[in-house]
């Protein structure tokens, strides 16, 4: 289909500087937590020994430890002490139960850290009413094809300021923020960019009432690595509030449960319809199968993490491609609402057989998503 980040090569990327303090804020945070949290793989820091079902003769023994706390919007340092995970205490005063058989967790390491700092579960992000509402059903998207003008109203497409060239694709997801992939800013400044919305064929002036934003603000994940593209994630804080209408809409989030592998997606951009081929005028859609995660694995020499996702015909002839970068991979929930699994990353060429379209999984930045998306008004 089109556009995404193909080579690895043309995938090494600079981190943005114009992140917010709130970011910022985390992600000092984070150094800290990696400085001080020397528990080690068999004991987690735990707020006291109150919380340590050991002897009185062993509890001197355990090492000073140090957490991050969110207190109300910020974040604090805590002292606590390396409790083993077999003698940790949960609330109702049962101990937890070490679990040996238990597969690598699918968060990142942000999400897992936030999940420990924080003394109440932090929330998602409130679901708007009309998420993910439109018309299609999986089965009718066939092949790579044209859409229609008001069918993914959640569509948005990254613009240099100069000439209006489309160099990367996002999702709305709420009326302030747009989800994209963090190496969609390697080579524009945040002065150089316009978010437009309600988009479809950019051969015609205004067809579907499109309206350009600025960039207020550029949240890259704190742990984008370009090496990798391990966290391939970022949010842009538009400069206002977007207006709904038609033909611009939000996209649900996903549920944490959601059952994503063995299924069919679909991705939508303007990118290339092939590898080094002209970008698309015409938003276009594909239908993919997301593949299961070891056999991800096994297609690629470069790692694939459990942060990612991957898609594509098996046999070829159906991906994302170069310009899809930051787009959404979408899926149909059983209410027929539409929710995104994944931001296009990267991939080797586009639709070749036997590689798959590598995708930032969604599920994996909900607890960073949330945090960062506080301040919509």
């Amino acid at each position: 289909m089109h556009a995404y980040l193909c080579l690895l090569g043309i995938l090494a990327i600079v981190g943005f500087q114009n992140s917010t303090g709130q970011l910022v804020r985390v992600k000092l945070e984070r150094d800290i937590e990696r400085r001080v949290e020397t528990c080690g793989p068999e004991a987690e820091c735990v707020s006291s020994i109150q919380s340590c079902d050991v002897t009185s003769e062993s509890s001197s023994t355990l090492k000073k430890c140090h957490y991050i706390q969110d207190s109300h919007s910020f974040f604090r340092r805590v002292e606590g002490v390396c409790c083993p995970v077999k003698n940790i205490v949960l609330n109702n005063r049962k101990k937890r139960q070490a679990n040996n058989n238990a597969i690598e967790s699918d968060l990142s390491e942000l999400d897992q850290a936030l999940d420990r700092s924080s003394p109440e579960p932090i929330k998602p992000m409130p679901e708007d009413p009309n998420c993910g509402i439109n018309s299609k059903t999986t089965s009718n998207i066939v092949n790579a094809q044209v859409t229609s003008p008001s069918e993914w109203p959640w569509m948005a497409v990254l613009l240099e300021n100069t000439n209006y060239i489309n160099f990367c694709g996002g999702v709305i997801i709420n009326k302030r923020f747009v989800l994209t992939a963090a190496h969609c800013f390697k080579t524009y400044k945040q002065k150089e960019i316009v978010i437009r919305v309600g988009e479809y064929d950019f051969t015609k002036k205004n067809e579907t009432q499109y309206t350009d934003y600025r960039p207020a603000a550029i949240r890259i994940h704190p742990d984008y690595d370009t090496a990798t593209h391990a966290n391939d994630i970022a949010l842009i804080r538009l400069n206002r509030p977007l207006t709904f209408s038609t033909y611009v809409q939000p996209i649900c989030l996903p549920k944490t449960n959601m059952q994503i592998y063995n299924k069919t997606a679909v991705v939508c951009g303007w990118g290339q319809t092939a590898f080094d081929e002209e970008i698309s005028n015409v938003l276009l859609e594909v239908a993919v199968p997301v593949w299961d995660h070891e056999e991800c694995v096994l297609a690629f020499s470069q790692p694939i993490f459990r942060t990612n996702i991957c898609a594509a015909e098996y046999e070829g002839g159906k991906d994302s491609c170069l310009g899809d970068s930051g787009g959404p991979l979408l899926m149909q929930r059983s209410d027929g609402r539409w929710t995104n699994i994944g931001v296009v990353s990267w991939g080797i060429n586009c639709a070749q057989p036997g590689f798959p379209g590598v995708y930032a999984k969604t599920t994996s930045f909900l607890k960073w998503i949330a945090v960062n998306t506080q301040d919509i008004n």
